[in-house]
C-alpha cells in the first residue's frame, strides 16, 4: 500500500475505496450475531470451539461454504437495514474485486463478508437456535456445532469424535469429550516450504532469517491457541534450527539474537471472547485501534 500510494498506482485508489467502505460497515457489522469480525483474532474461534465442545458436548460439526462467484450485496444489505442507494451502488462495484486469489480479492472479501453474507448468517442463526446448536460465520463460510446432526440446506456434517476436520489453520477432533486441536498438515507444510524457499534463495543471511522469522510468526499466530500443537512446535523448531544454525548462524553468528524460537514461545490458554464494540469502547488503546484496521487476522 505505501509503495502503491507513493507511485500513485491505480490499485491505491481501489484500496482507499475499500477502506472507506469498511469504515462505514464496521459499526453495522458489530450488530451481526455469530459473526467472526475481522478485528477478532483466532483465539476467539478456538475459544468458541472449546466452549461448545467441552462445556456443551456439541461434537458434530456442520459447515456451509460461501460462494463469492454468486455473491450479491442486496440480501445482506436488506438484513442489515442499509437502504442508501449510492452506498449500495459503490458496494456492488467493489464485488468485482473479490474475484481471484490476490491480496486485493482477499481484502475485499475480508471487508465485505459481514455485509454480503449477513442474510445467510441470520437464517443460519435461526436454525441454530431451533436446534440448540452453536454458530459462527465469517467471509468464507459458517460453522455449526450440535449434539446431533439435523437437516439444513447446504450443511455437510462431520462427527469430530470419528474424523479430524481442518478449520482455518487447525486440525480439530474430539477425544474423550474434549477438544483436541493441532496445526493442520497444510499449515505445517506451508511453513516448511517457506523455510526451504528462504534457504534456497540468494539473499543475504540477514534477509533469509527475516523471511524465516516471518513464516514462523505467521504459523505461531495460529498455533499459540492450539494447545495440542506444542509437540508439533517443538519438532518443527528442531527442524528449522538445524537449517538456520548450519547455513545462517554459522556464517553470521551475530544475527542469532534475532532468531524467533518456537520452543520458547508462550501458549495462550485463556478463553477469548471478542468485545462487542472495539469502535466505541473508551478503554480501547491506539494500538488496539490500529489492529482493527490491519487487513490480516
Amino acid at each position: 500500500m505505501p509503495r502503491s500510494t507513493a507511485k500513485q498506482l491505480e490499485i491505491a485508489e481501489v484500496f482507499r475505496d475499500i477502506y472507506t467502505t469498511w469504515l462505514i460497515l464496521a459499526p453495522i457489522a458489530n450488530r451481526a450475531q455469530g459473526y467472526w469480525r475481522p478485528w477478532w483474532g483466532p483465539g476467539v474461534v478456538m475459544s468458541w470451539l472449546r466452549v461448545e465442545i467441552n462445556r456443551f458436548q456439541r461434537t458434530y460439526l456442520g459447515r456451509i461454504p460461501f460462494d463469492w462467484a454468486s455473491a450479491q450485496v442486496a440480501p445482506g444489505a436488506a438484513a442489515a437495514g442499509i437502504q442508501d442507494a449510492d452506498f449500495l451502488t459503490t458496494a456492488d462495484a467493489l464485488l468485482d474485486h473479490a474475484v481471484g486469489d490476490t491480496l486485493r480479492a482477499s481484502f475485499t472479501k475480508y471487508v465485505m463478508g459481514g455485509l454480503v453474507w449477513r442474510a445467510d448468517g441470520e437464517l443460519a442463526l435461526a436454525v441454530a437456535r431451533e436446534h440448540q446448536a452453536g454458530l459462527m460465520w465469517h467471509e468464507h463460510g459458517l460453522w455449526l456445532l450440535a449434539r446431533k446432526p439435523f437437516e439444513a440446506d447446504g450443511v455437510a456434517w462431520s462427527d469430530l469424535r470419528e474424523t479430524p476436520v481442518d478449520i482455518l489453520a487447525w486440525s480439530v477432533k474430539v477425544v474423550e469429550g474434549k477438544l483436541q486441536a493441532r496445526m493442520s498438515e497444510p499449515t505445517v507444510r506451508r511453513l516448511k516450504d517457506s523455510v526451504r524457499a528462504a534457504m534456497a534463495s540468494d539473499a543475504s543471511p540477514e534477509h533469509k532469517l527475516r523471511q524465516i522469522n516471518a513464516a514462523v510468526k505467521s504459523f505461531y499466530h495460529w498455533a499459540r491457541y492450539a494447545f495440542d500443537a506444542r509437540q508439533q512446535a517443538t519438532e518443527l523448531e528442531a527442524w528449522i534450527w538445524r537449517r538456520v544454525s548450519r547455513h545462517i548462524v554459522q556464517n553470521s553468528p551475530k544475527i542469532l539474537a534475532a532468531y524467533l524460537n518456537l520452543r520458547t514461545a508462550a501458549w495462550d490458554t485463556q478463553l477469548h471472547f471478542g468485545r462487542v464494540s472495539y469502535l466505541l469502547d473508551r478503554d480501547v488503546t491506539d494500538e488496539d485501534w490500529l489492529k482493527i484496521w490491519n487487513p490480516r487476522r
